[in-house]
């Protein structure tokens, strides 16, 4: 019993075997890239909502920080010392 193969078939079988395989990995790549953008997209989306949201802050924070400073303040010593409350504040000397 011997079986014949044609080898024109052979290589047609190859070959369409081959361009489907790159078809469908081609289709793949194709729908992983798109999958990427689109992550990528939501990523920068996010980082600009963050970066949005830390504005605010600050804006708040830096808001306060000028609200306090109009705030008068009030010493609990006075600056200038007479010359009498000079001594008081001398060590003794020994």
């Amino acid at each position: 019993m011997q079986i014949t193969v044609h080898f024109g078939l052979l290589a047609l079988g190859l070959g369409s075997a081959f361009v489907v395989g790159l078809l469908f990995r081609t289709i793949q790549v194709k729908s992983l890239r798109k999958q990427i953008l689109e992550l990528e997209r939501e990523k920068m989306q996010d980082h600009a909502e963050i970066l949005q949201l830390q504005k605010q802050l600050a804006d708040i924070q830096h808001s306060r920080y000028n609200h306090q400073a109009s705030t008068p303040v009030v010493p609990l010593m006075e600056k200038e010392l007479s010359a009498g409350d000079l001594s008081k504040n001398k060590r003794a000397s020994q």
